[in-house]
């Protein structure tokens, strides 16, 4: 018997990004929905120090899981993610970065050019 998501949202999460990687031929979404297809315990929790230690300003970051806020970010990062805890939220906007969602990543860059995963 087959496991996956029942959640509906992240099931058509999931869809939307096997597509993109197939019409447009990248290996990176195809990627981040086997780590978001995974089970609920599974998929990442990334604090936002590791982020902070493993870009620079003005990176795109895709985390397939949550991000905690423990630790600090020094610089200006997009993120995008299933899910952030408060104190994660406004430790990226108040080092002047931002935090999406993964279908609007998606929607802006369908190539993932220049996007990092962080697991």
């Amino acid at each position: 018997m087959v496991r996956r998501p029942t959640d509906p949202n992240t099931r058509a999460l999931i869809n939307s990004l096997k597509k993109t990687s197939t019409k447009y031929d990248v290996g990176i979404w195809r990627r981040v929905a086997e780590l978001v297809a995974r089970p609920a315990r599974k998929r990442a929790t990334v604090n936002v120090g590791k982020i902070g230690r493993h870009t620079r300003a003005g990176d795109i970051v895709v985390v397939p899981g949550k991000i905690l806020g423990s630790g600090i970010i020094p610089h200006k990062v997009t993120v995008a993610a299933m899910n952030a805890s408060t104190t994660a939220r406004s430790a990226i906007v108040n080092a002047g970065g931002s935090l999406i969602t993964i279908p609007e990543l998606l929607n802006q860059s369908p190539k993932g050019t220049g996007i990092t995963i962080i697991i």
